[in-house]
């Protein structure tokens, strides 16, 4: 008893540490560009939370699917941010449009 106590204990600590390793790659302030090569900033929060300070400011939730980031803002439009070939990659998807534009991670 005391042993499968002890591997399920080990296997949460790992889970939970690697889980938090991916999150930590992602949280923290992104330097993104939409459509028309104009800059803004993506905040990504440990706890969920989004914000964005394109047009008069987004909110929203965020979550890791695959190791990658989806964003789902308030206002019905989507980000899905992803490693790619050509560095990190955000896809924006909203009713009026589709692009993909690049992104960079602020140093703090």
């Amino acid at each position: 008893m005391r042993i499968k106590y002890l591997i399920f204990l080990v296997i949460i600590f790992f889970l939970k540490n690697s889980y938090s390793g991916v999150n930590e790659k992602w949280t923290g302030e992104w330097l993104a560009l939409d459509q028309w090569k104009s800059e803004f900033i993506i905040i990504l929060e440990e706890n969920g939370f989004a914000s964005s300070d394109y047009g008069d400011g987004q909110k929203g939730f965020w979550e890791i699917v695959d190791g990658n980031v989806i964003i789902k803002w308030d206002s019905g439009k989507e980000d899905f941010i992803f490693i790619g070939v050509m560095g990190i990659q955000r896809l924006h998807k909203s009713q009026q449009s589709e692009y993909t534009s690049g992104m960079k991670k602020l140093i703090n």
